[in-house]
């Protein structure tokens, strides 16, 4: 992400939004920063995923079907759009961060996940009324 905007001439932060501790990449951003493998915690554990928080750098795409896996196969449809849902609201709080001034929160970020996991479960999207508490 970084590269783009530097060969671009773009102002940018050199530092991820959400920590402020390493350089932004996307897959530090999903999966690297302590403040997204916090989300991860607390979302596996609201759905009572056995699956771990991301612990290091790597493709996002390895670990989201490694969780995926790791639970039971009725399962999988759900978790798979609880991993969606919670990446596109990480990007989400770090666009507010960087265009809306806003700070991270862990709290509030948690509530809004579940919020929109709920509302699509409500909406009928498969597999997520058997994952919810």
């Amino acid at each position: 992400m970084d590269e783009r905007l530097e060969r671009r001439r773009l102002p940018h932060r050199p530092l991820c939004a959400l920590c402020d501790q390493s350089t932004e990449s996307m897959s530090h951003l999903l999966i690297g920063c302590p403040f997204s493998r916090t989300i991860w915690h607390e979302v596996l554990s609201w759905i009572r995923s056995t699956a771990g928080s991301p612990v290091a750098e790597g493709p996002f795409a390895e670990w989201w079907e490694l969780v995926v896996r790791s639970s039971p196969r009725q399962m999988h449809k759900g978790t798979s759009s609880v991993i969606m849902l919670t990446a596109w609201w990480i990007w989400q709080h770090r666009n507010a961060i960087i265009f809306n001034n806003e700070s991270p929160s862990v709290a509030p970020l948690i509530d809004t996940i579940k919020a929109e996991v709920k509302s699509w479960a409500e909406a009928g999207a498969r597999g997520l009324r058997q994952i919810l508490p």
